[in-house]
């Protein structure tokens, strides 16, 4: 699970600009789901307060990684897309943001992988909530889809063809 982690981060800065831009990292990875935080400072907007759009971006990352980190787990080379979001914003977001993505459970887990590996394809619901000092700002309910990758090219990233 760490070694999974670990390289989800790495992808997430290496793969991913805008991680960089908003200085999110991957803050905790386990059997509870996963978590990935990011400072204010690069995502205040003109009050002072989170950027609603740096708060839609952590959040909407955070079932993506989630759903990229069970399917790569499993053994699986998966493109995740997300397909459908509904966001509701509670309140301002005034210091760190923390995105959570709960894991849906062994059931769930079990049923989206064996799709994924009889249709090439699957897709689910995930519930994420984005918190800043404690205090949740932002509950996300998002539907992913990973497809399986048919190849991969030397960096370990799908192989792209004139169709794609």
């Amino acid at each position: 699970m760490l070694e999974q982690a670990l390289e989800l981060d790495r992808y997430l800065r290496c793969r991913i600009p805008i991680t960089q831009a908003m200085g999110i990292r991957l803050g905790k990875y386990d059997q509870g789901g996963i978590t990935l935080v990011a400072p204010l400072q690069p995502n205040l907007n003109d009050k002072a307060t989170a950027f609603a759009g740096s708060m839609a971006s952590i959040t909407t990352l955070c079932g993506w990684a989630f759903t990229q980190i069970t399917a790569g787990g499993a053994g699986h080379a998966v493109e995740v897309v997300v397909t459908h979001t509904e966001m509701r914003y509670l309140k301002p977001a005034r210091h760190e943001l923390s995105a959570h993505c709960d894991c849906p459970g062994a059931a769930a887990i079990t049923d989206f992988l064996q799709r994924l590996a009889q249709r090439g394809r699957a897709r689910w619901k995930l519930e994420v909530t984005l918190s800043s000092a404690g205090a949740e700002v932002l509950t996300c309910s998002a539907w992913y889809q990973a497809t399986l990758v048919k190849s991969l090219d030397e960096s370990g990233e799908p192989r792209r063809t004139a169709s794609d």
